[in-house]
C-alpha cells in the first residue's frame, strides 16, 4: 500500500496562521467526521483551535506544544523557548539526570522535537535505572515443590485428601522483577516508541524493551496504574520516581481526559501543556530560593464567595478562588500570585486573567495586591501595573501588577544551581516581593 508524507505546518505557541493564497491552509477543509470531531475537542479543550473559513483552515496556537496529525496535514507547534535553556528548565523541574547521549558538538537540542527530548530523557533514565539493577519485589508464590520452602499449604493438603503425590504444596516468597514499577517502565519505553519519529531512537528504545522482555510482564498503560506506581514507589524504589513521572507526562499528553471522566480520547499525536510545566517551575523556584517566606501551592481563599442562604434553591457549594501560590510571612499572606504561561510583554492581558486578579487583588489578602507572574524572552521586558478604581469616587481598590520572568536569565543560572544559589536567592526575591 502506498503511503504518503503528510504536509507539515508549523507554528509557535499563541501564534495565529490565516489560510492564504500560497501556503498549506488555503482552500484545505477538513475532510472526514473524524477529522471534525478530533477539531472540535481540540477546539473545546483550549489545546488548538482550528476553524474552517471560507477560503481553507485557521489555526491558532495555545500553550500547547507538540503534533497532531489531521489527514494528510501535520500540525507541529512548537514552544517559543527551544534548545538547551529549555532542557535546563525541564532538568530544574522534574530533577532529572543530565543526558549523556551525544557528544558536546552534537549537544543542539533545539534540533529535537519537544516530545523527542522527553523520549531521550525517558531512554537516559531507564538505562540508568538498569545499568543500576532493576528493581525487585517480594512476590507471594503457591507451588508444589519436592523440597519444603516457606510454609506448607496444609489447606490445599487437606483439601486434596491428603498427600497423593510426592510434591509438597508451599508457600513461600521470592524476590522478583516482575513487579509494577518495571511493567510500568516497559509499556513507557513501548509507548515513546509508538509517538517518536527518530528511527534512532525507536532502535535504542527497542533494545531495552527486549532486555526488560526477559523478566517483565508486558501491561496496557492506564491512569489508575500509573497512580498505582507512584504510590507504590519507596526507599528502595526511589530511583524511579521520575522514570514513571516522565511516562505519566508522555501518557497524559497523548490523550484527553472527557469532562464524565469515564473515558479517554486518544489523539492521533502528542501535546504537552507548558502552563502545567511553567507553574511546576515556578513553584519550585519558589520553594527551593524565596527564603524565611512560606509557600503555600493552590491556596483557597475561603469565604470570599458565598450564596445567599433563602436564595440557594440547589443547596450549591459557593466556589472558592484558589491563587497558584501564596506568600506566607509570620503565618500571615503577604502576596498572591499565579503563574501564566501566555507572554504579557508582547501580549495583551486577556479579560479573563485582568478579571480573575482583580478579585484575589480585592480580597482582603496580599496588601490589596495581586501578581502574575509570566515568562518573557525579551530581556527588555518590565514590569506592568494595572490600578482597580472605584469609577464612583475614583478610589483605589487595589492592584494588579504583570511580573516578567526572564527564562533566558533565569536558564543561566540553572547551569550551576549551586554556584548561582546567590543569585537566584535574590532574583526571586526582586521578582515576588517588589
Amino acid at each position: 500500500m502506498k503511503t504518503f508524507a503528510p504536509e507539515v505546518i508549523e507554528l509557535r505557541e499563541w501564534e495565529t496562521i490565516q489560510p492564504e493564497k500560497g501556503n498549506l491552509l488555503y482552500n484545505r477543509f477538513l475532510e472526514s467526521e473524524n477529522e471534525r470531531e478530533i477539531a472540535a475537542v481540540l477546539n473545546e479543550k483550549g489545546i488548538i483551535e482550528i476553524t474552517e473559513l471560507r477560503n481553507g483552515l485557521k489555526i491558532t496556537a495555545n500553550s500547547f506544544v507538540g503534533q497532531i496529525n489531521l489527514g494528510k496535514l501535520q500540525i507541529n507547534v512548537l514552544p517559543k523557548l527551544n534548545g538547551l535553556p529549555l532542557y535546563r528548565i525541564l532538568k530544574y523541574t522534574y530533577g532529572l539526570r543530565d543526558m549523556e547521549l551525544f557528544p558536546e558538538a552534537l549537544y543542539d537540542i533545539s534540533r529535537f522535537p519537544f516530545y523527542d527530548l522527553l523520549i531521550y530523557q525517558l531512554r537516559a533514565e531507564a538505562e540508568e535505572i538498569i545499568a543500576r539493577g532493576l528493581n525487585k519485589k517480594y512476590v507471594q508464590i503457591a507451588n508444589e515443590i519436592q523440597v519444603p520452602r516457606g510454609r506448607i499449604d496444609l489447606k490445599k493438603i487437606a483439601h486434596k485428601g491428603g498427600m497423593i503425590s510426592a510434591n509438597l504444596p508451599c508457600l513461600y516468597f521470592e524476590r522478583i522483577e516482575d513487579n509494577l514499577l518495571n511493567r510500568v517502565l516497559l509499556a513507557g519505553l513501548r509507548l515513546g516508541i509508538s509517538l517518536t519519529e527518530d528511527l534512532n531512537l525507536k532502535i535504542k528504545l527497542n533494545s531495552l524493551c527486549q532486555f526488560l522482555k526477559e523478566a517483565v510482564t508486558e501491561i496496557q498503560l492506564t491512569k489508575e496504574i500509573l497512580d498505582l506506581a507512584q504510590r507504590t514507589i519507596d526507599r528502595l524504589s526511589e530511583n524511579y520516581r521520575t522514570v514513571i513521572e516522565l511516562i505519566k507526562i508522555l501518557f497524559q499528553s497523548q490523550g484527553i481526559q472527557m469532562e464524565d471522566g469515564l473515558y479517554r480520547r486518544s489523539l492521533p499525536g502528542f501535546f504537552f501543556d507548558m502552563n502545567w510545566l511553567f507553574q511546576e517551575f515556578i513553584s519550585k523556584l519558589l520553594h527551593d530560593f524565596l527564603d524565611d517566606y512560606e509557600i503555600r501551592d493552590e491556596y483557597r481563599l475561603h469565604g470570599l464567595f458565598t450564596y445567599t442562604v433563602k436564595d440557594n434553591p440547589k443547596n450549591r457549594r459557593a466556589p472558592t478562588p484558589r491563587p497558584d501560590f501564596a506568600i506566607l510571612y509570620k503565618g500571615k499572606v503577604k502576596y498572591l500570585l499565579d503563574a501564566k504561561y501566555r507572554d504579557l510583554w508582547e501580549n495583551p492581558l486577556p479579560r479573563e486573567m485582568l478579571y480573575q486578579l482583580s478579585v484575589y487583588a480585592i480580597s482582603g489578602k496580599g496588601d490589596n495586591a495581586s501578581k502574575i507572574l509570566y515568562p518573557a524572552i525579551d530581556t527588555a521586558a518590565k514590569v506592568q501595573k494595572i490600578d482597580i478604581m472605584n469609577p464612583v469616587n475614583g478610589e483605589k481598590l487595589g492592584q494588579v501588577i504583570l511580573q516578567p520572568v526572564l527564562l533566558l536569565k533565569v536558564a543561566d543560572y540553572l547551569v550551576d544551581v549551586n554556584k548561582h544559589r546567590k543569585e537566584l536567592s535574590q532574583y526571586i526575591a526582586e521578582i515576588v516581593l517588589n
